[in-house]
């Protein structure tokens, strides 16, 4: 006798009830869910044993789930007959008045958001500002045609043999090691200048594939 294979079909009833539980179209504690394990162990062979396991495993999770929701029914029961139980013993006024003390959560205020604060705002908001500020766009000026940082040559290269001599040590060396000691943008800039002269006079290399620095 050939078994049919559902597990796909349980699998898709199985997604189904959980949108229903999700969108509140049905509770799961007046669910039954004794036949949809019926109809997974009837279907159950040697060839769909592995489809079989995972489809029982969703349906463990709504059982799960269906423990999870008797329980909190239980406790919220219990504590309803916990509290009938007490009005019954005809507690003193001193002694309620107490219980709902308790119970009463203080309202809790924060200047930056207090009413009296929303009311200032709107009317600082609502005052006439008059015209806008008219915003006058400089006018372009003219510049030599190659505009170039004037520093003084000697200057520059005094600089530049300053930082070949810090970094000389390191070498050969990534092109991060080289900048590790720097944390102010400004100065790891001007050095990468240097840098970028020190490899185009040929004082030092620099091999792509490996990004190595080097003499």
């Amino acid at each position: 006798m050939t078994v049919k294979d559902i597990t796909h079909e349980l699998n898709e009833r199985i997604d189904d009830i959980q949108k229903k539980i999700l969108s509140g179209d049905i509770k799961l504690l007046d669910f039954e869910l004794v036949p949809l394990f019926d109809e997974l162990k009837d279907s159950l062979t040697v060839q769909n044993l592995e489809k079989s396991s995972e489809t029982y495993k969703n349906a463990c999770i709504l059982l799960n789930q269906k423990f999870d929701e008797l329980r909190s029914m239980l406790s919220s029961l219990e504590s309803e007959k916990q509290f009938l139980n007490y009005l019954n013993s005809n507690p003193s006024d001193l002694e309620i008045y107490a219980l709902l003390n308790e119970c009463w959560i203080e309202l809790f205020t924060i200047d930056a958001l207090s009413l009296d604060f929303l009311e200032l705002s709107q009317n600082r908001l609502s005052i006439d500002r008059g015209d806008p500020i008219a915003i006058e766009h400089l006018r372009k000026g003219k510049i030599k045609n190659n505009f170039l940082l004037e520093i003084p040559k000697h200057k520059f290269t005094e600089k530049m043999m300053k930082f070949f001599n810090s970094i000389r040590t390191k070498l050969p060396c990534s092109l991060e090691d080289i900048f590790e000691d720097y944390t102010e943008q400004e100065v790891i800039y001007e050095n990468f200048v240097y840098l970028l002269h020190l490899l185009q006079l040929g004082t030092l290399k620099y091999l792509k594939e490996t990004n190595v620095i080097y003499l």
